[in-house]
Parts: structure tokens; sequence; C-alpha cells
């Protein structure tokens, strides 16, 4: 997994630039979906991990594919993914993409575990706590796990904030013994 975002990450940089620079952040997450939505295809799959086709057919096909809702600026991106063999990495370039698009609008995302479903008052008091900690305007994704028994786990970007009740008694354990 680490390896794929490695090399999805200065695809999905470059992308980004160049979408900041046209002012079509939002535009291009729209085109690397449809893109996402093509090479995931299974028919389209068995094409494009074929070496019996060439990259210029792979390319002919996916400009056809996609001229209607990609700029010139974006077929060109797709066709270096395909010349470089990098078409395997596309949802982690979109993921990165996304990421990079949040931060440009001060938007984190902050994904929460929990034993049992929070209630709108708790969610709004974590995501009210999360903003003033780090300043930016937080999206709450919310995950029941119901191996966690009770508290919650928190995660942002690569900070992990545990409360979790299986933490607290994994630390009283490390004490005792």
């Amino acid at each position: 997994m680490s390896e794929l975002l490695t090399t999805a990450r200065p695809y999905a940089k470059a992308l980004f630039k160049s979408a900041k620079e046209l002012n079509m952040i939002d535009s291009y997450l729209d085109m690397l979906g449809n893109l996402n939505t093509v090479v995931t295809d299974s028919g389209m799959q068995n094409i494009l991990l074929n070496d019996s086709y060439d990259s210029k057919y792979k390319i002919s096909l996916l400009t056809e594919i996609l001229k209607e809702s990609s700029d010139d600026n974006f077929i060109r991106f797709v066709k270096l993914l395909v010349e470089n063999n990098r078409l395997l990495v596309v949802a982690e370039i979109i993921g990165l993409y996304d990421n990079y698009s949040k931060a440009e609008k001060s938007l984190k995302i902050a994904k929460i575990d929990t034993a049992f479903e929070l209630t709108d008052e708790q969610v709004e008091k974590i995501k009210a706590a999360l903003e003033k900690r780090f300043n930016k305007k937080i999206e709450l994704e919310q995950n029941l796990n119901t191996t966690l028994l009770a508290g919650a786990v928190v995660r942002v970007d690569d900070l992990v904030i545990d409360g979790s009740l299986r933490e607290q008694l994994r630390k009283l354990e490390s004490q005792l013994i």
C-alpha cells in the first residue's frame, strides 16, 4: 500500500499543481473520478493490462472515452500514466489529490472509530475540539468498531488519539507488569 502511495505521490502533486494554476481543482477531481471508473471496468482492465496492446492503442482508447469530460491538459496526464505504466495507481492518485484539495481549502478529515454511534451533540463537541487544536475546518468520518468496548480512536493525518477502553486497559496492564 505505501509503495503504491509513493508511486502515486509525484503524479498527484503534479496534477494538483497544474489544476491549481488553471483554477480547476474540483474539475480535475471529477476527471480523475471518471478515469478511475474507466480503468476499473473489468473489460477495460483486460485491455489495459494486456501487453499485446501497445501504449499508443491504450492512449487512443482512453482519449476517445474521456475526451468529452476532460481537457487537453488532463488527456496529457492520462497519456503520461499510460506511457509510464501507472494506471494501477489511479485510486491512490485520487486519494492524494483529494487530500491536497482539502488542504488547499483548509479542511482536514478526522476519522473516528467508536464502539457505539455518537449523538449529534457528541460529534459537534469532538469536531469543535479538533478544529480548535488544528486551527482548520474538520470533516468527521465515523466508523463503528465493536472491538473497542468503549471510548474512541481519532485519526487526523498521522496523528492518532486513542481514548478507547482497550488502550486504557493495555496501559494499565503494562504498568502492572
